[in-house]
């Protein structure tokens, strides 16, 4: 004999590309008992069952698919004549019981209109305001709207029961020409000896689940503060419905076998240098990115990126219970949040926009590690935009660019000059940029200009950035090249600075 039971969703782990679902719940086992659970997602993984019993002595257990029934639904694509004609009553149906449900609150508006112009009639008429062709005029109107809308459902009314009945008798008739549809199911088979109460834990993997970290950073009106809140954006198409379980959010990456890489050959040789490589050093100019994290790590990416957890597996816990439908769709769960005291600053990256930014700079004081996601910015007057944050540690510094300030504009000319040396052949070539800053604000602004310096790797190639030709000298000028000059602009006014830097190439460096 086999009995029917139900062993509830208690525990699920979700993974980035996957999840573990863990039932758990008492079983009354007399003798050697055979149980079905029914509801289990059709794509679980059958070498990830795992099953613990206590109270009793586990025999089998294994996962079992087959076909059932298709209980009543939608349309399928490849539905017969009959079964689309019922779909099409069905609507009709529902559209009658819509048309019938507006009709009765027509009525019930019409009554209070009536209602309205009986009040109004008795004030005027006790104030000696009399308009009895006026009044007669929106009472005859009134009767004709009720009469109109008395006829409507009635016809309405009738319509609905001649659908309906018209439903009965096509729904009568499938039944006695087609059997209904199948469609595969998937239960969970256990075979247990013992007895009294036993309770029994069952967990599996199952694709088509996958989260990511996202994130709300909020700006305090007077911008001494940062509230950032840390969600997770859970998408799952299991075929089962979590409710009410503990979700656990994960950035592991476990596999069902992996082999480890065959090793290849990788030989070095030396040779000596040609005499044309001597004679000249090729050298070439190129782009990087400066790789690092935290408060150098944000950008404007609009994707979820991939799970970035800096090398080791980070498992958060999230408040309280949640329910997610196997819908597919996105849905926040909110992890925690912390509020943090921040420095601003109006920064301008002019060599890429002419938009000042406001950037906010603070310590992630959450006590856990920030993973790589979207920051939706939120401001005094709502949402300004969204943002993307890198992997942070506790306690490192980051930054948050909160939107440009309409205000301030930026405009950059830049201009160069190359000359020779007769003796040495050494080339020097002067960068001066230079910028117009206006405030069109009514107060004083404070502004950062962040430009860009080469950064030699050969010492036949010299850089340096010229602080008595800059206006005002810049205020640092970071190893990986970055200079940053301060600005103070009062309200409504224009500001102009320089900032230059040369290049000394020695004779026998070619590619510049």
């Amino acid at each position: 004999m086999t009995l029917n039971v139900t062993l509830p969703i208690k525990r699920v782990v979700v993974m980035e590309d996957r999840a573990q679902v863990e039932r758990a719940g008492p079983l009354t086992v007399a003798g050697l008992t055979r149980f079905e659970v029914s509801g289990v997602a059709l794509v679980a993984v059958d070498r990830t069952l795992r099953v613990e019993v206590q109270g009793a002595s586990l025999v089998d257990a294994k996962l079992v698919r087959r076909w059932v029934a298709e209980p009543k639904g939608g349309l399928a694509q490849d539905a017969s004549d009959l079964d689309r004609r019922i779909h099409e009553l069905e609507l009709q149906v529902e559209a009658g019981q819509q048309e019938v449900q507006r009709l009765e609150t027509k009525g019930t508006q019409l009554e209070l209109a009536r209602k309205d112009v009986l009040r109004a009639i008795a004030e005027q008429a006790g104030a000696g305001q009399a308009a009895i062709e006026r009044w007669g005029q929106e009472l005859d109107a009134l009767e004709q709207a009720v009469a109109k809308r008395d006829e409507a459902q009635l016809v309405a009314r009738r319509a609905l029961h001649h659908t309906s009945l018209r439903l009965d008798e096509a729904r009568v008739a499938r039944a006695a020409a087609q059997e209904p549809e199948k469609r595969l199911d998937c239960v969970l088979q256990l075979t247990i000896d013992g007895n009294g109460e036993a309770q029994v834990k069952v967990g599996y993997l199952v694709p088509c689940a996958v989260w990511r970290p996202a994130y709300r950073a909020t700006l305090a009106a007077d911008g001494s503060k940062v509230l950032v809140e840390a969600e997770a954006v859970v998408w799952q198409r299991t075929g089962e419905a979590w409710s009410d379980v503990k979700l656990s959010l994960s950035t592991a990456r476990p596999t069902l076998g992996t082999a480890p890489p065959s090793l290849m050959e990788d030989r070095l040789s030396t040779r000596p240098k040609m005499d044309v490589e001597k004679r000249v050093v090729d050298v070439s100019v190129r782009e990087e990115v400066i790789q690092s994290s935290g408060e150098r790590g944000g950008s404007g990416a609009e994707e979820l990126p991939g799970l970035d957890d800096g090398g080791e597996a980070r498992l958060l816990e999230a408040k309280g219970l949640a329910s997610l439908p196997s819908d597919g769709q996105p849905h926040r769960i909110p992890l925690f949040s912390f509020e943090a005291p921040a420095q601003l600053e109006r920064v301008c990256p002019v060599e890429l926009s002419p938009l000042v930014t406001l950037v906010a700079r603070l310590t992630n004081t959450s006590g856990q590690v920030l993973l790589a996601g979207p920051v939706q910015l939120v401001r005094a007057s709502g949402y300004v935009g969204r943002t993307q944050l890198k992997f942070t540690a506790p306690g490192e510094a980051l930054k948050i660019p909160f939107g440009s300030e309409d205000a301030l504009r930026v405009v950059r000319k830049a201009t160069e000059k190359t000359d020779e040396t007769v003796l040495t052949g050494r080339k020097h070539t002067v960068h001066s940029v230079t910028h117009f800053v206006s405030n069109a604000g009514a107060s004083a602004a404070q502004i950062i200009l962040e430009e860009r310096v080469p950064v030699s790797e050969v010492k036949e190639v010299e850089i340096e950035v010229l602080t008595k030709d800059c206006k005002p000298a810049p205020s640092e000028v970071s190893k990986e090249g970055i200079a940053r000059i301060a600005l103070s602009l009062p309200p409504n006014s224009t500001q102009q600075a320089v900032f230059t830097w040369r290049l000394s190439a020695a004779a026998k460096v070619a590619g510049l």
